[in-house]
Order: C-alpha cells, then sequence, then structure tokens
C-alpha cells in the first residue's frame, strides 16, 4: 500500500520560512561579526584586505575607481589584471558606507545566504514542493566546495557558487515557461558572475548553462516539443553576449594585459604542470562523505600543496541524492543534470582523468588558468538537486526502506571501518612518503571523524524511516530533515570559519609602520622575500599596502612579468639585493626581522621594536634602516642604449650599472638618440626632474636646465602601454626602460611632464556595459509588459 502524499505540505509565508532558515544556518556561522569580529579567510588577510581597503579609501578620496595599485611589485594595473578583487561588483558598494573588513564580512554572510535562496528558487521552479526545496536550497548554502570558501579567502568563488542556481532558474524560466524577461535576468547574473571576479568559476558556469539550455530545448519532457528550438537558442545566446558585455568593464582590460603578465605565452604561470595544479583528485574521493580521511585543514595530506577548503557534501545529503537519483519520476531531470556533473566532475579531477588533455587542449584559454577543483561546484549543484528530489520521492511514499538502508548501510560501513583503524591503514598506504608524518598526526582526527559519520548515518536512519514510515509529517518531517542536514554539515564546516579582532586592531600600525608613513610618498620599501634573503623579511604576503607603505614585492601573482624578470625570477627575485634596482625603484627603507651589523648603502633608524602577536609580523621584533642618500622617484639621464631584451636584466641587476647615466631599451624599440653600442655619457644630464604632484596613477614632473640632444626621464614606476603621457601638453609615448620602468624620451627644451594610468579598454568596457545592461534591462522590460498583457487578456 502506497503512503500517503505529504509532500504538498506549506507553511504560511513559506517562502519567508525559508530564507529564515537559510539566514539561521549561515549566523550559526557567522554570528562572530555581530561583535565586529574579522573574517579570517588566509587570502582575504594577507592580500585581499589591502586590495579592497585601496580601494574603498581611493573612491572616497578621488570620487572614482583607481585604475593604478601603486603599492606593490613596483606597481600594477589595480582592475586591468585578475586578483584585486570585487571592485564592479556590487559588494564593493559595501565598502563605501562601512568599514572594509565589515563590508567584507558582510558579503560573504550575505552570499552564503544567497546560495540557499538561489537554489531554493531553482527548485522551485522546477516544480518541487516546499519540503524538498528548502532541503536542496539547505544542503547546497552548507556544502563544503560553497561554504568552506570562508576559509581561503575566496569570495568570488563563492559569490559565482551563489548566483549559478539563480542562472540555472533564469533558464527553466525562460525556455520551458516562455517568461522572456528571465532572459535578462540571466544576462545580469552572467554579468555578475564574472564581475565577482571569479572569471574562471563564470567560465564553468556558462559551459555548464549551455549544456543545460541544451537539455531544455531538446529534452526537457516538459517543454512543448511543437515549438521551434530557434528562438530560445538564439534568445539565450543574446542573452550570454549582453553578460559579456555587461562584464566587459573588466573582462577587456584583463584580456589587454595577459600579455604583461606571468601568464603570458612563455611565462612563470602557465603550462601543463601550472594547470593542473590545486585539482580534485580520485585518492580524496572519500572526503565528499569523511574529510578527515586526507585531512581538514593543517591536517591534510593530499596531492595539493595546500587546501583550505573541502568538497564535503553531507552523509545525508549523498544518501537523498543516491535515492532521488533513482526515482523514476523525474529520471529526465536527473539526466540533464547528470551530464553537467559527469562533465565538470572530470574537469575538477584534472589529471588524475585522461579527459582534461582534450579540455587543456581544446577549451580557450584554459593554459592560463589552474585550480581545477574550484569546478567541484558544478558537481554539488547537481547533488544537491538529486537530494531534493530525494527528499520528494520520500515524502511521496515512493521508497521502501531497503532503498534507504543500503546507501546509509555502506556509509555506515566505511564509518566503522574508520572507527577500528583500517581506513587509517588504507591513508598510509596510499599517502607519499614525505607526508608519511602528517598522515599519522591525522589517526585521531580520522577516528573522531569516523566516529561522528557513523552518529550522523544512525540518526539520520532514524529521521529518514521515520518520515518513510509516516510518522514524521509536515512541519515535523520538514523541522526533523532540516535539523539534520545542518547538523551534518555543520559539525564539519564549522571548523573553517576563522576569526580575528576587528581590522582598526588586526592591522594596528606599529613605530616600524608609523615611522615610514611620516614619510610622504611616494617611496618604496624593500622587506626582503624569496631568495636569497627572505628569512630576514619582516612583513608578509600584502599587509602594508592596507598601511598606504608601497613595498617593492607583495603578494599578488598578476604583477608585471618583466619586473620579474629584472629581479631575479618570480618567487625567487634573486637580485633584490643589487643597490642599482634598489635606487632605480625608490627603495627608501630595508626592514628586517633580525639584527645584522651593517646594510650597505642603509643606516639603522628604528629596532628592536617590539610588536608581539601582531598579524603579519615574522618576529616579536623589527628593524628599520634608512637609505643614505635620496630614493629618486624620477631622474633624468643623458644616455640611452638599445640591447637585447635577454640582457637587460642581468646588466641593471649589476652592481656597477650607472643608475644616473644611461638607459637599456629593448632592441625592437625606436628611441630617439638611442645607440645600439654600449657608452656611457661621462657626465650626467644637465636636466633635473622633480617630482611635482604624485598619486596612484598619475603624476606631474617638472624639469629644469636644459640639453642639446635628447634625454631621457625615468620613473620608479612599471611601464604599461596605458601609461599616457604629454610633454608641455603634446603627447607623447610611454617606453619601457631597464626592463620594466616607466620611461619618457624627453625633446630638447622640454619643462614639464604629465603623466597619468588611463586604460582605452576600460573605456570601451564601461560604454559597453552600459549598453549590454540597458539591453538586458529591454528584455526584462519587454518581458514583463507582455506578461502583463498576457494575464490582463486571460483576465
Amino acid at each position: 500500500m502506497t503512503a500517503p502524499d505529504t509532500t504538498s505540505w506549506i507553511p504560511r509565508r513559506g517562502n519567508w520560512i525559508a530564507w529564515t532558515v537559510f539566514l539561521l544556518a549561515a549566523l550559526s556561522i557567522f554570528y562572530p561579526m555581530l561583535t565586529g569580529q574579522f573574517l579570517a579567510g588566509d587570502d582575504q588577510v594577507i592580500a585581499g584586505y589591502s586590495f579592497r581597503e585601496f580601494g574603498a579609501a581611493y573612491f572616497k578620496t578621488y570620487g572614482h575607481i583607481p585604475q593604478w595599485n601603486p603599492f606593490l611589485f613596483g606597481g600594477l594595473p589595480f582592475f586591468g589584471v585578475i586578483g584585486h578583487g570585487d571592485i564592479f561588483y556590487p559588494t564593493a558598494w559595501l565598502r563605501w558606507v562601512v568599514p572594509t573588513g565589515f563590508g567584507m564580512t558582510l558579503g560573504f554572510f550575505l552570499h552564503v545566504v544567497l546560495a540557499g535562496g538561489t537554489m531554493y528558487g531553482l527548485l522551485r521552479t522546477l516544480r518541487l514542493a516546499w519540503i524538498p526545496a528548502v532541503v536542496g536550497g539547505l544542503a547546497y548554502e552548507m556544502s563544503g566546495i560553497v561554504l568552506s570558501q570562508i576559509s581561503p579567502g575566496h569570495d568570488g568563488k563563492l559569490f559565482v557558487s551563489a548566483l549559478a542556481p539563480l542562472a540555472f532558474m533564469a533558464l527553466v524560466r525562460a525556455i520551458r515557461y516562455r517568461q522572456i524577461a528571465w532572459y535578462g535576468v540571466l544576462a545580469i547574473t552572467i554579468g555578475l558572475a564574472i564581475l565577482s571576479p571569479q572569471v574562471q568559476m563564470a567560465y564553468y558556469l556558462l559551459v555548464a548553462l549551455g549544456l543545460w539550455a541544451l537539455w531544455l530545448v531538446f529534452l526537457d519532457p516538459e517543454r512543448d516539443r511543437t515549438r521551434s528550438p530557434v528562438t530560445p537558442l538564439a534568445l539565450a545566446a543574446l542573452a550570454v553576449m549582453l553578460g559579456l558585455g555587461i562584464a566587459a568593464i573588466q573582462l577587456l582590460p584583463i584580456f589587454s594585459h595577459i600579455a604583461y603578465t606571468p601568464r603570458a605565452a612563455g611565462g612563470d604561470s602557465v603550462g601543463w604542470e601550472y594547470a593542473i595544479g590545486y585539482s580534485f583528485h580520485i585518492k580524496e574521493f572519500l572526503t565528499v562523505i569523511l574529510p578527515q580521511f586526507n585531512g581538514v585543514l593543517e591536517h591534510y595530506w593530499g596531492q595539493n600543496a595546500i587546501k583550505s577548503h573541502t568538497e564535503y557534501l553531507g552523509a545525508i545529503v549523498v544518501v537523498l541524492a543516491i535515492v532521488g537519483i533513482g526515482g523514476a519520476r523525474r529520471r529526465g531531470l536527473l539526466a540533464g543534470f547528470g551530464a553537467i556533473a559527469l562533465l565538470f566532475l572530470l574537469v575538477s579531477l584534472a589529471a588524475d582523468t585522461p579527459f582534461y588533455k582534450l579540455w587543456y587542449e581544446l577549451m580557450p584559454n584554459m593554459k592560463n588558468v589552474r585550480a581545477a577543483g574550484m569546478a567541484f561546484y558544478l558537481v554539488a549543484l547537481p547533488v544537491c538537486v538529486w537530494a531534493a528530489c530525494g527528499v520528494e520521492s520520500l515524502l511521496k511514499g515512493e521508497l521502501s526502506r531497503n532503498k534507504l538502508l543500503w546507501p546509509l548501510g555502506v556509509i555506515g560501513g566505511i564509518a566503522l571501518l574508520g572507527v577500528i583503524g583500517v581506513l587509517q591503514g588504507v591513508a598510509e598506504t596510499m599517502a607519499a612518503p614525505q607526508v608519511r608524518q602528517v598522515v599519522l598526526a591525522n589517526a585521531d582526527a580520522l577516528r573522531m571523524g569516523s566516529m561522528r559519520l557513523l552518529v550522523i548515518v544512525v540518526v539520520g536512519a532514524g529521521v529518514l524511516l521515520a518520515t518513510q514510515r509516516q510518522r514524521l509529517r509536515g512541519a515535523a518531517a520538514a523541522g526533523a530533515l532540516f535539523a539534520l542536514i545542518f547538523a551534518d554539515n555543520w559539525s564539519v564546516l564549522q571548523a573553517f570559519a576563522k576569526w580575528l579582532p576587528p581590522t582598526a586592531v588586526t592591522y594596528a600600525d606599529d613605530e616600524i609602520i608609523r615611522t615610514m608613513q611620516r614619510t610622504p610618498l611616494p617611496f618604496r620599501l624593500l622587506d626582503p622575500t624569496g631568495q636569497p634573503t627572505g628569512q630576514f623579511g619582516l612583513y608578509q604576503h600584502s599587509i602594508l599596502m592596507a598601511h598606504e607603505v608601497p613595498v617593492v614585492f607583495g603578494y599578488h601573482g598578476m604583477e608585471s612579468r618583466f619586473y620579474d624578470e629584472v629581479f631575479g625570477g618570480k618567487g625567487a627575485w634573486v637580485n633584490q639585493l643589487s643597490p642599482s634596482l634598489q635606487a632605480l625603484w625608490a627603495a627608501k627603507y630595508i626592514t628586517l626581522n633580525q639584527p645584522v651589523d651593517s646594510v650597505p648603502g642603509y643606516h639603522l633608524i628604528k629596532g628592536p621594536v617590539s610588536f608581539p602577536n601582531l598579524l603579519g609580523r615574522n618576529a616579536a621584533a623589527g628593524f628599520l634602516w634608512e637609505r643614505d642618500t635620496p630614493a629618486e622617484w624620477v631622474r633624468v639621464v643623458p644616455g640611452a642604449v638599445t640591447v637585447a631584451d635577454s640582457l637587460i636584466a642581468s646588466t641593471v641587476a649589476d652592481p656597477g650599472y650607472p643608475v644616473d647615466r644611461v638607459a637599456l631599451y629593448p632592441d625592437t624599440a625606436v628611441i630617439a638618440g638611442a645607440s645600439s653600442t654600449p657608452t656611457v655619457p661621462a657626465e650626467p644630464s644637465p636636466v633635473t626632474a622633480t617630482l611635482a604632484h604624485w598619486e596612484p596613477g598619475a603624476m606631474s614632473i617638472d624639469l629644469s636646465g636644459a640639453a642639446s640632444m635628447p634625454a631621457y626621464l625615468l620613473v620608479a614606476e612599471n611601464w604599461y602601454p596605458d601609461w599616457k603621457v604629454t610633454i608641455d601638453g603634446v603627447a607623447g609615448v610611454p617606453e619601457r626602460a631597464n626592463g620594466a620602468m616607466l620611461s619618457v624620451v624627453l625633446p630638447p627644451g622640454a619643462k614639464h611632464v604629465d603623466l597619468r594610468f588611463a586604460m582605452d579598454s576600460y573605456v570601451t568596457g564601461k560604454w559597453l556595459m552600459l549598453l549590454s545592461l540597458a539591453g538586458a534591462l529591454v528584455l526584462i522590460g519587454f518581458g514583463v509588459r507582455e506578461r502583463s498583457r498576457a494575464r490582463h487578456a486571460d483576465g
């Protein structure tokens, strides 16, 4: 006898209650923000906060978004390269009205809630009942690949994950239900996903949406088969184009600058080995139900160098997904998501399967990215849809006890093997010898994680069987299922939330920083890193950017590849002790984390300065050394030589290089007055440069003295072609000198130079964004009007 169908139960104000469930689930992780604490995601702490604080402060000061970041690696474009954060995404607006740290934390929180809400909306659009839809939303919101992104601080990944169900929902409403307005919603959603700014995650989403659109048009059993496929496919393609147009304000600058970054062809951040780094691995597959098998956070012993997130789906979610896949009622829907899940499982596994080589070779721009494991969110999304279908089958009385017991038994058996130590032996056998000690140290965590899993399976079996037998109905069934999913996933994912005191405390100035801040900008600090003196570095990563102290290096990844070459290679920077490079890039200060007898060319002015327990310091005390001679931001040299690009770095880094006499240019450039043979003028230039005004991305330089021949202005900022030059009101050309420096050829008699970093691609992208956004809004407006007319006609 079939049990009564209880899927139709829905509380009053069901949508409000659903969103309240998602809100409370997120608050269970984020409640420390209510006391002002700062979400300490790894990359947010060491760099993200600095980037966002600079963007917010600059906007408040100048009234527009900065195009240039002068604080890291000799200067680099701010949004013209990947990595500076969500400057065009709506969360950036929060930081204009609230403190940066709170705005960042709030952005994470809101998108965790949004992930649940958009999944709920998708499932309701797919005509699943209220309880299954809320279960699916909660499962997705609290899935590891979504929620654990708070640990590495990867807000862009979280943002795209939260928007993804909305994009799928928009296609269902647009294609299945012929609601034209939703093509406009799709366009805006795609634009936001790209501006998140996790372009790689958005790329994966576009591919998944393409598969979903094809399924909806050709295979969806609920779509009218007599309708032509041309119109929905054309409108979907238009929505994608509009979405790309909305994101053009960021996409065009990024693509125009890739050639100048380590991800350019032949750079340090390209190639097969780079592309397969930080992927998911078959040996870690058990972590979708038992994350402690490969270790969580500091206990991780897998194949990646580090891993701050988890792919944990939830044991009960996996059980429900398995029974949901087996349900006959929605096999068409399950198959549609199955293609997406299979594809992106293969992508996330990267080199663990032969498939990825084909993906790498055929898909555009896949040679310029890594960390394919992030694609797993497009596995989690279908699994949560299937789990919701499983709940629906459960509530409809379509599941026998055996269908529930066998997946519960398998997972329970795995948990039992962990409890008695068998899985520890498996882990020790699978692990590489170099991580054996980490595996051994993880033994207790694996046993406790297995015990947790066993408890969840036992409790879950009770709840699911009680629901299957109709002992739990309506509100009782809903509450039990919600609590079960929440408790399972929360018990794992709460460990990924790390908190620090408010940023005013966390990023407090110390006496060394205050000393440097009293020096008017611009200048630069050399804090040793890489080789050969990295052990002497005092400050970590990009911490000092939050204090408006420009540094020679920092933490970014998309700095100028020419700059990397000049300083001796990305991550190594073996030329950093070169006095000529320190002079050319205006290194006024050096900080060290231990006392030394002397630093050539510098004298000690502070130290030891104590700062125990302050974030980002490599020691309990530090030392500040100041340059003996002025750090010149601008200088004029009388000579220029063109040589092969490959010879410039080693020549300029030579301690004897005459920084005040000659500039080296690549022999592919046409430089007025330059010699093709090594020639060093005997006397300095009679022309003297004075920096009259400086701000990030703009400066004015006064010139005194006169020369009968061209002279060469050198600026301690990196060259990019987007620098705009005027010499006495006449447009000039920015040149690349000494490997990476911004330079201007001065005609005889020049008196004034203005430099401004302004990307033409940004202007083009801004217009494309406005036009595309207008197009999306027209689609929405037209669709709303047509639907209103149809309702009016029916009424």
